[in-house]
């Protein structure tokens, strides 16, 4: 039999053609025709009449094919036309299921007289045939092209997921940078004001020096000058608290500089590694260098004061005046010793500070890498994604030969069973013409005889 969404669409067609008011009717009430119509086709009525009226129809079938199905069915409808225009769709379930089957229980020569009086054009059923495997076609074919959007779509959100994140790692490194930036800009600035304060130190010092000298000449000591030196060397004492604390707030932002460069990745390139490595022993080397002078020079300040002690061992009995002039060049040499100690500190600082500019270029000479990594991701996405279209258009297009290539198939094979079913009512014809001759030669014979008697 053939397929039973093709009987239903051109059942629908002739319902159309041969009773246009019916079929409107019917679509005004959404009372589609495989609601009533599909055991017609599917049983050969016969689960809708009684055996009788059904084995009818049912030899007609046999032997003229699935036309008889389409004549009873139209014939039927034109018979209760004036009813089922009258009733929605509910009452026409109820009208097909229990006032249709029982309208024949005389006989079904009636029916079968209606149904013979429909006009069936069967070249139209052909042509419905071909209209209904195109628009099948096409339906396919549009179920394959929202298939193929559907993956397109899930790859591009795939896709587009992947570069967001990767943004995001990138946009997080990129302010990691710039906060290191601004805080070995404050690093900086505050070792300026560090040098600052210290040359101020400095020229305090020399000027105690120069007043120094010039008190060695004179024999006479004056209070007013005293009082001055003292004053100074306060201001000279605030100014070294300030650079000490200074000097703190830079080696705990350095420690915690050094902390978050230690949680950077490590460089895969290994020929600038070895530059960057390079350039750090020759910094580390100069450093080293400025140590070995500082330290040079607190030894030698070490040795002159060693030297002034000795020398002020045996004047505790000198006037009140010589005693504080000597213990205002003790703390001269005190704060001498501390301003190298303030200047090694500060080498020390400076050279970290090399060490984290080389490190941030070695984390902005990664980062440069990693987009140059995702830059040839995205072009080999982008060819994969080309590829996939390319293979996508190949699959539909091999779907649709394989579509036409099943239509041929079923038109074929409807062929084949319209043959079948001329042969059918050709072997009938014979069939029945022999027993006609079969009937015919007893009867000459019984003539025959008759004459001879």
């Amino acid at each position: 039999m053939a397929e039973l969404g093709l009987c239903m669409y051109q059942f629908e067609c002739m319902i159309q053609e041969h009773l246009p008011e019916l079929f409107v009717h019917f679509q005004s009430q959404s009372f589609h025709t495989s609601m009533y119509a599909s055991s017609w086709f599917l049983t050969i009525f016969l689960t809708t009449f009684p055996l009788p009226i059904a084995t009818r129809i049912f030899d007609i079938f046999m032997s003229e094919g699935l036309e008889i199905v389409f004549r009873v069915g139209l014939a039927l409808l034109q018979m209760n036309q004036a009813e089922l225009m009258q009733l929605d769709m509910e009452g026409m379930l109820q009208h097909f299921q229990k006032v249709i089957p029982h309208q024949f229980d005389g006989g079904p020569d009636k029916l079968i007289q209606a149904a013979y009086q429909v006009k069936y054009n069967s070249k139209k059923m052909k042509k419905l045939e071909k209209e209904y495997t195109t628009i099948k076609t096409k339906e396919m074919e549009e179920q394959v092209e929202i298939k193929r959007l559907r993956t397109e779509n899930r790859l591009l959100k795939q896709r587009i997921e992947t570069l967001e994140k990767g943004q995001v790692t990138r946009a997080q490194e990129a302010e990691e940078n710039y906060l290191i930036k601004r805080e070995l800009a404050t690093i900086k600035q505050q070792s300026d004001e560090a040098s600052a304060k210290l040359e101020q130190a400095e020229s305090t010092i020399r000027k105690l020096q120069h007043q120094q000298q010039w008190h060695k000449c004179s024999s006479n000591y004056n209070e007013d000058f005293v009082l001055q030196l003292e004053k100074e060397l306060v201001q000279a004492r605030l100014s070294e608290a300030e650079s000490q604390c200074a000097l703190k707030e830079m080696q705990d932002k350095v420690l915690d500089i050094e902390k978050r460069n230690n949680s950077f990745p490590d460089e895969n390139n290994v020929a600038r590694l070895q530059e960057e490595l390079i350039a750090v022993k020759l910094r580390e080397a100069e450093a080293i260098m400025g140590l070995k002078e500082l330290r040079q020079q607190v030894k030698d300040l070490e040795e002159h004061w060693q030297r002034h002690l000795a020398r002020t061992t045996g004047r505790w009995k000198d006037p009140p005046k010589k005693n504080a002039m000597n213990e205002l060049q003790d703390e001269l040499m005190t704060i001498r010793l501390r301003e190298a100690e303030t200047q090694a500190e500060i080498r020390e600082i400076k050279q970290r500070m090399m060490e984290m500019e080389t490190q941030n270029q070695i984390n902005s000479n990664h980062l440069r890498r990693a987009e140059q990594e995702v830059v040839s991701l995205q072009d080999k996405v982008q060819y994969l994604s080309a590829q996939n279209k390319g293979l996508l258009t190949q699959l539909s297009e091999a779907k649709r030969k394989q579509a036409e290539i099943e239509c041929k198939n079923k038109e074929e094979v409807m062929a084949v069973r319209l043959r079948e079913a001329d042969s059918i009512a050709a072997v009938a014809e014979l069939q029945q013409h022999i027993a006609e001759l079969e009937i015919q030669v007893p009867y000459e014979n019984s003539e025959v005889h008759v004459k001879i008697v």
